[in-house]
């Protein structure tokens, strides 16, 4: 009874912790949003805003990130430590922005110093995920993680490079340093979303909560980054721009997920290895590959031809469905001949029983 009570009071505290965090962040988001769509004191004193806040933002997550690698061990440690120092590259290069155009009072050029800041912090965003706990799972639930994760981040990466990448590819000028800038940004968000999807994949639901902001913090900016590229192409972007509430929201949503982080303490007991996968971790791959096939005949209605690019990427995915299919099929036949076994064993084992007492008497 006092470990339940335990429990449930970390539950409630969790749960309190989250609402808080989760409340503060929304206020700030909503604040920022309307001063800059209603640009309060004019266009300077919205760009101040607007740059200034991006910045915090992102100085907010670089801060709770490493307090929350303080509170954990082994490689929760390295992650959340990693994760941190990826959200100071992203708070260096926000500010080196806001100098460009507060201080220097000029546009940003493409490329430009800032973007050592965002690229830089890509690479370490993805050694964070590849360190998680979760990627180094026992050999079932890794071989389970691994091709659920692979179909659903082939799929992701067929969505991004029928929608977003496979044009600019074809558009950009990939002999130049701002070609591969551009190109740069959507590649590296597809990589981190396959990563925490990933991860999200191998985790039991109770220490999920965190990486779910997380997940949600690098959506949007894959998002605000794609849409970003897309509006330089055209030139028809600027800073004080509604675009920018975008970045906002990605980084409070990775400072929520560092601020609510499971404690050492509250870590979910792992479910045996042999336990048969959920109704909803065999749906949610399938909803992800249907949304990208979906987009592709989108494309294709709309007169878009499919490149060899997008037919390689294609064939890989029904490929790795089919695989998926297989090994779901020849784990559910071992854990039907493991389910015989404990069957036969308490079968023998009671007919045992009767016979011992009898010889007893």
């Amino acid at each position: 009874m006092a470990g339940g009570a335990d429990s449930l009071g970390m539950d409630l505290a969790t749960g309190i912790r989250v609402r808080w965090a989760l409340a503060a962040a929304g206020l700030a988001a909503g604040v920022c949003a309307l001063w800059i769509g209603l640009r309060f004191f004019g266009a300077e004193a919205t760009l101040y805003v607007d740059d200034l806040s991006t910045a915090l933002a992102a100085g907010a997550a670089a801060a709770l990130c490493l307090r929350a690698a303080r509170r954990h061990g082994g490689r929760l440690r390295l992650f959340w430590g990693l994760l941190g120092w990826a959200c100071a590259a992203w708070t260096l290069a926000e500010t080196l922005w806001a100098v460009y155009d507060l201080v220097l009072n000029e546009p940003v050029p493409v490329p430009s110093w800032a973007d050592v800041g965002y690229l830089s912090a890509i690479p370490v965003t993805v050694a964070a995920l590849l360190v998680h706990p979760a990627m180094h799972d026992s050999a079932i639930r890794r071989a389970r993680a691994t091709i659920d994760g692979l179909v659903m981040a082939t799929a992701v990466a067929f969505l991004g490079w029928t929608v977003v990448l496979g044009p600019l590819w074809r558009h950009s000028d990939l002999s130049t340093i701002g070609g591969v800038v551009d190109v740069a940004y959507p590649f590296g968000d597809i990589v981190m979303l396959a990563l925490v999807v990933l991860i999200l994949r191998a985790l039991e639901p109770r220490g999920r909560q965190a990486l779910w902001f997380v997940l949600g913090g690098i959506l949007v900016m894959a998002i605000s980054d794609s849409t970003y590229t897309y509006m330089t192409e055209v030139k028809n972007y600027a800073s004080g721009n509604m675009l920018d509430e975008g970045w906002i929201v990605a980084y409070l949503l990775v400072a929520v997920g560092a601020y609510c982080g499971t404690r050492p303490e509250e870590l979910p007991a792992r479910a045996a290895p042999d336990e048969p996968p959920s109704v909803v971790s065999l749906v949610v791959p399938y909803v992800v590959v249907l949304l990208a096939l979906g987009a592709a005949a989108v494309e294709i209605e709309l007169g878009r031809h499919l490149t060899r690019v997008d037919w390689y990427m294609a064939m890989a995915l029904v490929l790795l469905v089919l695989g998926r299919q297989a090994l779901l099929v020849m784990d559910s036949m071992r854990l039907s001949r493991a389910h015989a076994g404990v069957t036969a064993y308490a079968t023998l084992a009671g007919m045992a029983a009767p016979d011992a007492g009898h010889r007893s008497r």
